[in-house]
């Protein structure tokens, strides 16, 4: 179990733009850092290690963003928008357009992250402690490969295993911007195989820098999690499964008896990361926050308090993969609201939508968020022995995920078992969108039109979407095509 502490104590805004006083009187800006004094102490740099774990609980990278927006991308036959926000509607409709304000934010909070890594990378020689100064070193190579990572799946095409990989991924900065004009360098965009290698490079070299065990924060064996996860979606089985491996046998995690656990309880055995949110100090309880968009029901039976805006709904032909209604698997759905289930699906209440399906995975705004947990690498394991030939050692990594669930126990398992295994166990936390995209597989079959009825008009079809459609990337933001114009546009915009 790994967790990461977030506090309110220091948020370095060093991004990748810098604020300048140029008034008549050169007044400093009382809210701004003198770059001169912000690194002179081990003390500061240590500020500005948690400065980084901060901002990924940003709501545009893992408090909301990163897990929402690609969910959205891949939702058909899986989740059904019903909010108000355009934005949101318009990815899970896939007819987002180059100013949408989730591209925009998601890669300057992303950058911004990753130049403060850089600045902290850069300023190490003043902590005096080696061991200490290894450890903010693989803390910020870890974050750094996150963010790159992030960043490559969702602004660039799929990673083809075996190919060249020079389709554009996003630019690559190791260098910290300390003035204006360092914030302000042109860069291209490197090769989707380019941005792989530097993933891949700083979470290697994460893995030998930070501690094997650290339960407030990154470990040896979150940055190897993260690699077993980077490697399968580059098609890397053996290195993938090998990783995986090595967590499962060496980190000391284990499955908590159940998975509501996982995300109702904080730091569970089963957590290799999880941002730390509580009551006070969380993504957002309006407009932001994954139990703001997923949630919708009145936890006291009445109107008085409601959780959520009930804004995304679970589709029924989804949740019917479970098997049915008040069937043993626990992941799945008997209907019932939130305050009478068992399940991890509930039905909504009077006064949030009545009657829709919704995840009790994000349920009150205060949870942690479980990054990357002890299943994922069974379920890589047992797809990289299955791809190998082995379904042997693959169905019982399989078996001891469903058991856990009370689900059926399964008398053999191919391929498309472990595949769809991975969507019952991880739904609702970011990865349906990446494994079609790598497996290449249809979002949305074709739709024949439906003739209406009773003078309703018909319903156009609809054409299948394969996981690697160009709408299925975002856009470069636009503010950032027009300040660099190095920058390609991804096709479609």
């Amino acid at each position: 179990m790994k967790n990461i502490l977030i506090k309110s104590a220091l948020a370095l805004t060093l991004g990748l733009s810098l604020a300048a006083c140029k008034d008549a009187l050169n007044i400093e800006p009382q809210q701004s850092i003198d770059l001169a004094t912000a690194f002179n102490t081990s003390q500061k740099v240590g500020a500005a290690v948690i400065g980084c774990y901060a901002l990924l609980d940003d709501p545009n990278l893992y408090g909301t963003d990163l897990i929402l927006v690609p969910e959205l991308m891949a939702g058909d036959g899986y989740l059904i928008w019903r909010g108000s926000f355009q934005n949101y509607a318009q990815i899970a409709n896939h007819i987002q357009l180059p100013q949408i304000s989730d591209a925009l934010g998601i890669w300057q909070q992303a950058y911004a992250n990753i130049n403060q890594t850089n600045l902290v990378l850069a300023n190490l020689a003043v902590v005096s402690d080696s061991a200490q100064r290894q450890q903010f070193r693989g803390e910020m190579h870890f974050i750094r490969g996150a963010m790159y990572f992030e960043l490559v799946r969702l602004y660039a095409q799929q990673y083809q295993a075996g190919g060249g990989n020079t389709q554009p991924g996003v630019p690559i900065n190791l260098i910290p911007n300390n003035t204006i004009a360092q914030a302000d360098t042109k860069l291209a965009r490197a090769t989707v195989e380019q941005v792989y290698a530097q993933v891949v490079s700083d979470l290697q070299a994460a893995i030998t820098e930070l501690p094997a065990l650290n339960v407030t924060r990154a470990s040896a064996y979150s940055a190897e999690g993260m690699l077993a996860r980077v490697y399968l979606q580059q098609g890397n089985f053996p290195a993938a499964r090998a990783a995986a491996n090595d967590v499962i046998s060496n980190s000391g995690a284990s499955l908590a008896g159940t998975l509501a656990a996982v995300f109702a309880n904080r730091n569970s055995a089963e957590s290799l990361f999880e941002i730390q949110q509580n009551d006070q100090n969380n993504a957002g309880q309006a407009n932001a926050g994954l139990a703001t968009f997923f949630a919708g029901y009145s936890p006291t039976g009445d109107q008085g308090i409601l959780y959520g805006r009930s804004d995304v709904q679970v589709n029924n032909s989804f949740a019917a993969l479970y098997g049915p209604p008040n069937g043993p698997d626990a992941r799945g759905t008997d209907t019932l609201t939130i305050l009478q289930t068992k399940k991890l699906i509930y039905k909504s209440d009077g006064n949030t939508r009545a009657g829709q399906l919704r995840t009790a995975k994000w349920r009150t705004y205060g949870q942690d968020i479980p990054i990357i947990r002890l299943a994922e690498m069974y379920l890589i394991r047992a797809e990289c022995d299955v791809r190998a030939g082995n379904p042997a050692s693959a169905l019982k990594d399989v078996n001891l995920i469903r058991q856990r669930s009370n689900a059926t126990p399964l008398p053999s398992v191919a391929l498309a078992d472990v595949l769809q295994e991975r969507q019952l166990e991880l739904a609702f936390e970011g990865f349906r969108l990446y494994d079609f995209k790598r497996t290449n597989r249809n979002i949305r079959e074709f739709q024949p039109a439906i003739p209406g009825t009773g003078g309703a008009p018909d319903t156009p079809a609809l054409p299948a979407i394969n996981a690697n459609d160009a709408k299925e990337i975002l856009p470069i933001p636009y503010q950032e095509i027009n300040n660099n114009p190095t920058l390609v546009q991804n096709p479609s915009y």
